[in-house]
């Protein structure tokens, strides 16, 4: 399917089939997700992926009513760090390093430089830094998925604090951001065959 033609296909599916992903489709989108592009490659976020039905309905009470959550062949939760500090940035290239066979301290000096940067910023700007990369994820997750035909919701309406300790998030370092539903589309669901609503290209798109 070609890109244009999936983005079209697409849309925020709000009933799902009891059709399960295949687990080779699932490895794809969460490597899709991990090769998203982030502010100096830093990654600030980790991926949950929620297959189990005890889980998803441990989580229900906290998603505002929407059996999505519950009824979805997988869902996604994207976290941030809650502590974007030198030694997350300093690990962060020591990886880089190794990684790409450099002597340790290559990076040294762009190592400082981030940090330079990045720690300029009180806490909560680094969490709404942290927050607005993990919706860079979010955007290749939902493009990969539609190329693939495989349905999805994003959804921030929920009860961050209520999945955060379902999840045993706080220990791990991390807090939800933004959750995604994804299967297959019941036939029931009426949303399937409604048009896709945009602002024309005209007034979307200015020319300067």
């Amino acid at each position: 399917m070609a890109i244009l033609e999936a983005l079209n296909w697409r849309y925020a599916v709000r009933e799902f089939s009891d059709t399960q992903l295949s687990e080779e489709t699932v490895a794809e989108l969460v490597e899709a997700a991990r090769l998203s592009p982030s502010a100096y490659g830093l990654q600030p976020y980790k991926l949950l992926v929620v297959k189990s039905p005890e889980v998803k309905n441990e989580l229900l009470p906290y998603a505002m009513g929407q059996t999505k959550v519950r009824d979805c062949s997988h869902l996604f939760i994207l976290t941030v760090n809650t502590t974007i500090d030198a030694d997350f940035i300093e690990q962060h290239f020591a990886h880089v390093e190794r990684e790409r066979g450099l002597e340790v301290g290559a990076l040294a000096g762009f190592t400082q430089h981030v940090k330079d940067v990045m720690l300029s910023m009180s806490a909560e700007q680094l969490q709404q830094w942290a927050e607005n990369q993990v919706h860079i994820a979010l955007g290749n997750l939902l493009t990969t998925a539609a190329l693939k035909q495989v349905d999805a919701c994003p959804m921030a309406g929920f009860e961050n604090q209520g999945f955060d300790e379902v999840l045993g998030l706080a220990e791990l370092g991390l807090r939800s951001a933004v959750i995604c539903a994804l299967g297959e589309r019941a036939e029931t669901d009426v949303s399937s065959a409604e048009r896709k609503v945009r602002l024309p290209v005209n007034d979307f798109s200015l020319e300067i």
